[in-house]
């Protein structure tokens, strides 16, 4: 018994040695590779770099010269710069990466088995600007995995090609769909020439895809959807959409939008719903308002009452006087009611007092600022 127990021990302590051995050679092996591959990026970056700080213009030949094993080693730093460039060099190292096939090469791998392999394929034809291939990663916008999506929207909105629309906005409308600032924001990267299609989306029966569309319509300054957005404020079943529609019919900066806005605070209306017409009306920056806004700040539901006071300060010296005014009127109130100091104040004057405050805060950090 002693003799077999003396065998399993030395057996197991060969199994560790041969372990052990193999992680070092392993190790080894790995820290070799990866010293080949920095000195191999190291003798290509130099090239990448001049290329770069040339804008372009002169070196591409010698980058699409460079060995294929060294391509391969310079090429993740080559894609950083892909991402971060703009303009004629941006172009320029586009041109080089068409040249060596590298688009070619990403589109195959779309189509991989492996999720990160698809993503990083995604990530790379959206760097490179490829309309070619919006085909493939609207087909992506489908894909099992949450993360290939999310590289396929932002690669899209990257290329900007307005044709995209219709795949991304069909994509919101699934129980695993893309998040929604992501959707509305690339929507908005596919430029004016996807309003018609945004707009036309208005009509969808889900509120979620009527919302991101509002937004990214909004982001746009689709001052052509006024109409259609003005609607929605009136008629919408969801509250959330018609929130939406007052938040960026503001964003917009029109005169057509303060008419609807200034019927979506009536006290008939959704509180959530007046909340965001009144902060819609001070981000729309129509001294036309003023009115409107004075008269809500006492409403009797705090949030209208707050974003009306606040919204007033947004507007400039028609909204600040408004606010001293009302601040005014409440103390001459006080004073003929012979109270003075100790008087109640009025909820309205609180809120114009509390913006006011505001008011001065940010001038203060303004001034210090230019100094």
């Amino acid at each position: 018994m002693l003799h077999l127990f003396t065998v399993v021990i030395v057996i197991l302590a060969g199994i560790v040695a041969v372990t052990a051995a193999g992680i070092v050679a392993v190790r080894l092996v790995r820290r070799t590779r990866e010293r080949k591959r920095a000195e191999l990026a190291a003798r290509s970056r130099p090239a990448l770099l001049a290329f770069v700080a040339d804008n372009g213009e002169e070196g591409g030949d010698e980058l699409v010269a460079i060995p294929e094993q060294a391509w391969r080693a310079a090429e993740p730093h080559a894609l950083a710069l892909l991402g971060k460039l703009r303009g004629e060099a941006h172009a320029g190292l586009v041109s080089v990466f068409l040249r060596r096939g590298t688009a070619r090469t990403a589109l195959g791998r779309l189509r991989s088995r492996s999720p990160v392999v698809r993503a990083r394929a995604a990530q790379v034809l959206g760097d490179l600007e490829l309309r070619q291939a919006v085909p493939e990663l609207c087909r992506l916008l489908t894909d099992r995995h949450a993360e290939v999506r999310v590289v396929a929207v932002r690669s899209l909105g990257r290329i900007g090609d307005p044709a995209a629309a219709w795949s991304i906005i069909a994509g919101l409308d699934r129980s695993d769909s893309i998040p929604a600032l992501l959707a509305s924001h690339t929507l908005a990267q596919l430029g004016a020439e996807a309003e018609v299609t945004l707009s036309a989306a208005l009509d969808h029966p889900q509120a979620r895809v009527r919302a991101v569309c509002l937004d990214a319509l909004g982001l746009l300054g689709a001052t052509g959807s006024v109409d259609r957005i003005a609607r929605l404020l009136r008629e919408d079943t969801s509250v959330d959409v018609r929130v939406a529609a007052a938040t960026n019919l503001g964003k917009m900066g029109t005169r057509g939008a303060l008419e609807p806005l200034s019927a979506a605070v009536h006290s008939s209306r959704p509180t959530l719903l007046r909340a965001a017409a009144a902060r819609a009306l001070g981000d729309l920056g129509s001294p036309s308002a003023v009115p409107t806004l004075v008269a809500l700040l006492d409403d009797e539901t705090y949030q209208v009452a707050h974003e009306a006071a606040h919204a007033l300060r947004r507007l400039g010296p028609a909204g600040l006087d408004a606010l001293r005014d009302t601040v005014e009127a409440d103390r001459s109130r006080a004073e003929a009611g012979g109270a003075g100091a100790h008087a109640q104040r009025s909820t309205a004057a609180l809120h114009a007092e509390e913006a006011l405050a505001l008011a001065r805060v940010l001038h203060e950090e303004r001034v210090g600022a230019a100094r």
